[in-house]
């Protein structure tokens, strides 16, 4: 299994606890939102890590669909203070690790050097490194791009098929009509 597979897998078997039900039931702004902003910096290198969790390959990686803006409008408008806090820790404990693994800037490394780094500060308790992973995800999958590059992605109107052959290996079907 690759891991673009297995990121797929990971989405799905999330299902709605994916980012945290607060996300997901909440329309436009949290009254509570925290009041923080990412900066230029930390927006490159949030870019340059969603790039290492999904790169590019045949198909477009994170960076592409520009899931850092994404998870900059999730950041500043549903995150509380506190998951503020934690999600800029963890960007800079991936920075961090860079400067102490390869003596640089994660920004400025190789795709080769970013993959060491970030598999070597990758640590499922700590809730900022998560929830980054689970934004990257979120933002690729639900980007028409993403989408369409992991799934057989089908626009909507269109005509209803209740049967559709599958064959063992084909994409997910996406969309109303699928």
């Amino acid at each position: 299994m690759n891991r673009r597979e297995l990121l797929k897998s990971i989405a799905i078997i999330s299902g709605g606890v994916f980012i945290g039900s607060n996300f997901l039931l909440t329309s436009c702004k949290r009254e509570d939102a925290g009041s923080l902003v990412l900066s230029d910096d930390l927006m490159k290198l949030l870019a340059e890590i969603s790039d290492t969790i999904i790169p590019e390959t045949n198909t477009v990686g994170a960076k592409a669909v520009k899931s850092a803006e994404f998870i900059s409008v999730v950041f500043k408008d549903i995150y509380s203070e506190k998951e503020q806090e934690d999600f800029i820790a963890a960007l800079n404990l991936v920075n961090d690790k860079a400067k102490e693994i390869a003596g640089d800037d994660f920004t400025k490394l190789s795709a080769e050097k970013r993959a060491e780094v970030f598999n070597k500060v990758k640590d499922p308790k700590n809730t900022g490194l998560l929830s980054m992973y689970q934004m990257v995800l979120f933002a690729y999958l639900t980007s028409e791009k993403g989408m369409q590059a992991s799934f057989r992605y089908t626009p909507v109107p269109g005509k209803q098929e209740g049967d559709i052959p599958y064959k063992k290996g084909d994409k997910m079907f996406v969309g109303l009509n699928g």
